[in-house]
Order: C-alpha cells, then structure tokens, then sequence
C-alpha cells in the first residue's frame, strides 16, 4: 500500500469521510460474515483481501481527517467552536498537562537555586488555556443546572449514613433538597 493507493481510494470515495466511514463499516460486517464461516474454502484469501481493504480505508480515513491538535495548541477560537463534552475532556487533558510541567526544567529559580513552582512558561500558558476551557464550559452549561462535584455527593453519603434513624422518605427528601441545590 503505496501513498499513490492511498489518494486513488481517497478519490474514488469522492474524498468524503462519510464515504469512507459508510466503506468501513461495509468492510467490518463482511469480516464478521468471514469470522463466521472459517471453514469454508476460500477463507484464508478472502479474510486477507478484506484486512487489506479495511487497512487501505483506515489509511485514506487518517489521509482525510484534519490533524488533531493536542490541548496544547488551543486557540480561542478551536475552544469557541467545542462542544461540553470536548471542552471538559480538554480540562482534564490541561490540568494533567499543568501537573506535569509546574516543576519543569523552564521553571526560574529562587535565590537559593531551588525551582519556583508554577514559574515556567508552559505552565503559565496551560494556566492561560485552563482559564479559557473554564469559561467556555461555564458558557456552555445550560441554565438553571448546577455541577454535582464527587467531593459534594460523597459528603452528602457520609451525612445519610450518620443518621442512625433514618426512614426512607427523609432520605428522598434529603436527596431531592441535594438535587435541587439545597444542603443535605
């Protein structure tokens, strides 16, 4: 499979993802008609030519797709265009990002010589970044809906199990007053 195999598949499925993602998934269901016919005749030869297309389509998918920017590389305007779900993974991805590089090599350093943490400029750009994803998610998220932290429902746990004589109806009030915003 040559780059030249590449773009005449890519053209022939009119350089369309859709296409391309439609040919897939044709492919995997005529591999899973394979998987469940391994004794007929032509098995060994059919099953190859089927991995063969199914690897040329992933390569024309790969030659298709737009490259992928890691959260690194986020502008204003890549963040403005992601959906919740994207934004939150991407904060993750910046907070993880953050951790690993507050005490990097680019860190200045203190009078003594130790590293100041947080000081280097890749952590101060992730920061700038992280600060950008927030406030898009705080756009995003709908109104009138608030964030339940793994912190709050823990808690909110610990105070129902500490009630000796708890009945069930007091617990669902509690748990509905939780949900509504109140405190448990």
């Amino acid at each position: 499979m040559t780059t030249n195999d590449i773009i005449i598949k890519a053209t022939e499925l009119n350089n369309s993802m859709t296409n391309v993602n439609k040919a897939l998934k044709r492919v995997a269901s005529v591999k899973c008609r394979l998987n469940h016919a391994p004794g007929k005749a032509t098995f060994q030869a059919d099953m190859a030519a089927c991995l063969e297309e199914e690897r040329l389509l992933k390569a024309v998918r790969e030659y298709l797709s737009e490259p992928r920017k890691t959260v690194n590389d986020l502008t204003e305007t890549d963040i403005a265009n992601m959906g919740y779900d994207e934004v939150c993974k991407a904060i993750r991805s910046i907070q993880s990002k953050k951790t690993h590089t507050k005490w990097a090599d680019d860190c200045e350093k203190d009078d003594s010589g130790m590293f100041i943490p947080g000081s280097g400029t890749a952590y101060k750009e992730a920061c700038r970044i992280e600060e950008m994803l927030k406030t898009r998610r705080d756009e995003l998220q709908p109104e009138g809906t608030q964030r339940i932290t793994k912190a709050a429902i823990i808690e909110f746990v610990d105070n129902l199990r500490n009630e000796p004589d708890l009945d069930v109806e007091t617990c669902l009030n509690r748990i509905e007053s939780f949900l509504k915003g109140g405190e448990s």
